[in-house]
């Protein structure tokens, strides 16, 4: 029932565990995409005391953390939660008990006890006055927005099932089951002074495979809806943490982002070198890839080796400390900024 999962966390965090202060007062909107590991959080913040949380982590108490410093007011605008892999979703309990959430959006994807704990906390919201979109249980049209002060959250994409995904002459994924379940990702679109950035998820555009040309599945239909649901976006916040099953050109042309951000983690070899490939080949430049597991080295071969660039051989990275932070300001002309929170400290 919910508290148990709540408790585990404080435990881990430590009762008089020091918690550094947010971003300073200002005009511009701050988004933190937290260091969690193999995983995604991402904590949105707007001027007048507004956030949104894209994702909640993997179990440690990294993303509980983030909410806890960026949103003092304990007030969660949005909620989103691209899909019910555990590497996204696990701390919401823990969140959920500390702050109110006024609206939260989920696939209503069933996966298991992990999920079934975490819908507890949901339910538990609505009975406290959140309104709860579960695309299992209805439809949110693509282009629906959704105020968080004065950004705006456009939900892009999102599906119940990830066979939903499919368009003419892509291969069925009935018996692909980890990618039908990260081909639903909910893709969100944050917008503010004229600035975007883009929440995806573990969303998927192609099959693993050597030919590059493929386009497939959420990310071909985002595509062919990008001129009523606009997708361009100055930073992407990449899919599937890099994986070569996604990224695929067509999507890197039509969003066109000037900075790319992977969460990744000493697992699966994320990102990929093919994605990274691809990225760069469509004019994204290195220095504007940024990762949550700087240095880490997990080698591999061909299409399965990790991205080499600032990798530190023997590296293997632990989660909190390469947190991104992304910072749009009011104004359209300014420029935005994509940084790491902290220096580097080597491995």
């Amino acid at each position: 029932m919910p508290g148990r999962f709540f408790r585990t966390i404080w435990t881990a965090t430590g009762a008089g565990a020091l918690l550094m202060t947010g971003p300073a007062l200002s005009a511009d909107a701050y988004i933190r995409v937290v260091d969690v590991g193999a995983g995604l959080c991402v904590v949105a913040v707007v001027p007048g005391g507004h956030a949104m949380l894209y994702d909640a982590g993997r179990g440690q108490p990294l993303c509980y953390n983030a909410v806890r410093e960026l949103v003092p007011s304990g007030r969660l605008d949005l909620v989103v939660l691209s899909h019910s892999d555990t590497d996204h979703i696990r701390e919401l309990p823990a969140i959920l008990e500390r702050n109110v959430a006024a609206r939260i959006i989920h696939p209503g994807d069933p996966r298991g006890p992990v999920v079934d704990d975490v819908r507890e906390f949901i339910e538990a919201e609505e009975d406290n006055g959140a309104e709860i979109l579960d695309l299992s249980q209805q439809t949110v049209p693509f282009g629906r927005s959704f105020a968080i002060g004065e950004a705006t959250a456009t939900f892009v994409a999102g599906w119940s099932d990830g066979n939903q995904t499919r368009m003419d002459g892509d291969p069925s994924l009935a018996s692909r089951t980890s990618v039908r379940n990260n081909a639903l990702s909910i893709v969100i679109r944050v917008e503010y002074g004229g600035h975007s950035v883009l929440l995806t998820g573990d969303t998927v555009g192609r099959l693993d495979s050597p030919d590059d040309t493929l386009c497939q599945y959420s990310e071909r239909r985002m595509v062919a809806n990008a001129g009523t649901v606009p997708i361009r976006s100055e930073v992407l916040v990449g899919q599937h943490h890099g994986a070569d099953n996604s990224t695929s050109n067509c999507f890197i042309r039509a969003v066109r982002p000037e900075y790319v951000v992977f969460s990744a983690g000493h697992h699966y070899r994320h990102p990929r070198q093919s994605a990274v490939d691809r990225l760069v080949s469509n004019g994204v430049d290195p220095s504007r890839i940024f990762r949550t597991d700087r240095g880490d080295h997990e080698g591999g071969r061909g299409r399965t080796r990790e991205w080499i660039t600032g990798s530190l051989v023997g590296c293997h990275d632990e989660p909190g400390d390469d947190d991104v932070e992304i910072i749009l300001p009011e104004e359209p002309a300014a420029a935005i900024t994509v940084r790491y929170r902290l220096p580097s400290t080597g491995c």
